[in-house]
């Protein structure tokens, strides 16, 4: 199978993006859709405050602080949630990875800072194993876009993930569709924060040499476990032609609206 280009939905659309499968009700089909759940949980980094820093007041910026002062990285859980749904699903073909991941994705960070997220995540390895068909492989990248203004609207202030992730899980062969996958990920974070209802600053590192904080953006890591998983709900009101947003946090939507 050929690799699955990634189809990013910005977060933007989550109150009205689970919209019901247009299909024709002629056609019986074993599956009229797909949906999944994935979560990504571990570790980054973000901003803290060195002391003897002071911010400027008012709106999100930069300060000058002194040699002993300004905005540094420090260690910070990481959680990531999102969908995936596909109408129509097949096996045999290009939709087989589709359905996993594509061709629609909605995702939120719930740590370290509460927002929604563009992008999502791509299969490029995709495998059905086991001595009975019923075990499965896979490999694949996920990009996750956001913004500190979600928050506050206080400034511009832009942050990626990009991130590997590979794993074990099981195949429902009655159904001929994936039930369940889980492993690691690792990767990176561009760029870390230090975030306040009135101040934002880039979260920078320590100079060896000297101890001050390095004025240039420099990337950050991200690690930790990963989990995807057949959501029967949501796909059997998708299959039944109705509305299936699942049950966002409020906030998703709140951040959005801004």
């Amino acid at each position: 199978m050929k690799k699955i280009m990634i189809a990013a939905i910005a977060a933007t659309v989550v109150g009205g993006a689970f919209a019901a499968c247009d299909y024709d009700p002629v056609i019986k089909v074993k599956d009229r859709a797909w949906a999944y759940t994935w979560k990504f949980s571990g570790k980054t980094t973000k901003g803290a405050v060195v002391k003897g820093t002071k911010a400027t007041a008012g709106a999100c910026g930069y300060d000058t602080p002194g040699s002993l002062g300004g905005y540094v990285r420090v260690p910070a859980s990481l959680k990531i949630q999102g969908y995936t749904w596909y109408c129509d699903p097949g096996c045999g073909s290009d939709d087989f990875e589709a359905a996993l991941a594509e061709v629609n994705e909605v995702f939120y960070q719930k740590k370290p800072v509460k927002t929604g997220l563009a992008g999502g995540v791509t299969i490029e390895v995709s495998n059905i194993i086991g001595k009975k068909a019923k075990q499965y492989e896979v490999q694949g990248v996920a990009q996750f876009d956001g913004t500190i203004d979600n928050l506050y609207n206080n400034g511009n202030h832009a942050f990626q993930y990009k991130l590997t992730f590979a794993g074990l899980g099981k195949y429902d062969k009655k159904n001929s569709r994936v039930s369940s996958a889980s492993g690691n990920f690792a990767g990176t974070l561009e760029y870390p924060w230090y975030f306040s209802k009135t101040f934002c600053a880039e979260a920078k590192v320590w100079d060896c040499e000297t101890l001050t904080l390095v004025e240039d953006s420099v990337t950050s890591v991200a690690y930790g476990k990963w989990s995807v998983k057949f959501n029967k709900s949501t796909a059997k009101k998708l299959a039944n032609n109705k509305a299936a947003a699942p049950k966002f946090p409020k906030w998703v939507a709140n951040i959005n609206a801004l």
